[in-house]
C-alpha cells in the first residue's frame, strides 16, 4: 500500500536536532540517536506508472511491476546521499508542487539502502534546512550491536578466548582515538561465544560518564568492523569483566 496522505510529524527528531546544533555533548548525542532510529521520514520518490488516486483513507495499491525510484543528493564533495525529510513543510523547502510523490520511510529502511549500495555516501535529514547528514560510518555504529548491561541466566554458557584473526585495524582505531581521552585507564578484547552468536567483547576501565565512554570507543571501533562482526562493550568492574581481566592482558593501558 502507498500511503499518499499521511501526515508525517518528527518531533523529537527535530527538537534533537536543534539541540546538538546548540550544545553538541554525550546527552545531546545520544538523544539524537535515540529519536533518530525512532523517526518516520518522507522520502520523496518517482513512482511509474503513476498510481491511482488514493482511497478514502488516502491509500493506493501499487501494481507489481510499479517502478519506484529515489531521488539523490549531491553535496559540495561530490558524495551521494539519499534525502529524507521530517515533515511536509521541510521537504517544501526543496520544492513545492502539487502531488508530491513520497514514501513513508523508517531509518531501518534508509540505512539497508544506504548501505546496500556503496556509491552512496549516507542519508541527510532536511538538506535545505538543517542539513543534517548521517554517514555510513554512523549507520554502522548505531546498527551494530552494543551491550551495556549483562543480564546471564545460569543455564547461558559464555566461552571466552583471545581472536584467532586478529583485529588490528580496530585496535589501532580505539588506541588513537583513545589518545585525546583521559578517563580510560585500561581496555582489554576477546573473543566472545554466547548461545552460539560470536562478538568481540571490549571490557573497559574507565572514571566518569558511561554511556559517553562507550559511545565515543564505539565510534571509533565500528567502522573497522568486518561484515558480519559484532562488538559488545562491558566496563571492567561487572562480573564479565572482571573474568576477562583476570585471564587476559589488555590491550591498552594508559600512560601515568
Amino acid at each position: 500500500m502507498f500511503d499518499i496522505n499521511t501526515p508525517v510529524t518528527n518531533p523529537e527528531l527535530v527538537s534533537a536536532i536543534e539541540a546538538i546544533q546548540k550544545n553538541a555533548n554525550a546527552d545531546t548525542q545520544d538523544s539524537f540517536f535515540k529519536a533518530l532510529k525512532n523517526a518516520k521520514f518522507l522520502s520523496p520518490v518517482l513512482i511509474e506508472p503513476h498510481p491511482e488516486s488514493g482511497d478514502a483513507d488516502g491509500k493506493t495499491t501499487l501494481d507489481v511491476d510499479t517502478k519506484i525510484s529515489f531521488f539523490g543528493f549531491t553535496d559540495t564533495n561530490v558524495d551521494n546521499y539519499l534525502p529524507v525529510y521530517t515533515d511536509w513543510p521541510a521537504l517544501k523547502q526543496w520544492r513545492n508542487i502539487p502531488n508530491e510523490q513520497t514514501l513513508i520511510t523508517s531509518y531501518d529502511d534508509i540505512s539497508h539502502m544506504v548501505l546496500k549500495e556503496q556509491k552512496t555516501a549516507g542519508f541527510v535529514i532536511n538538506p535545505y534546512s538543517h542539513n543534517i547528514p548521517v554517514r555510513r560510518d554512523l549507520i554502522l555504529y548505531l546498527n551494530a550491536l552494543i551491550a551495556t548491561k549483562w543480564t546471564t541466566d545460569v543455564e547461558t554458557t559464555i566461552h571466552l578466548d583471545l581472536p584467532s584473526n586478529e583485529p588490528v585495524a580496530l585496535k589501532e582505531a580505539v588506541t588513537e582515538y583513545l589518545k585525546t581521552q583521559k578517563n580510560v585507564t585500561g581496555i582489554w578484547l576477546v573473543l566472545m561465544e554466547k548461545s552460539g552468536e560470536f562478538s568481540f567483547l571490549i571490557v573497559i576501565d574507565f572514571v566518569g560518564d558511561r554511556d559517553a565512554t562507550f559511545n565515543g570507543i564505539a565510534s571509533a571501533a565500528v567502522p573497522k568492523l568486518r561484515e558480519g562482526e559484532l562488538i559488545d562493550i562491558v566496563p571492567s568492574d561487572s562480573d564479565l569483566g572482571q573474568k576477562v581481566i583476570s585471564d587476559y592482558p589488555p590491550f591498552y593501558k594508559r600512560e601515568t
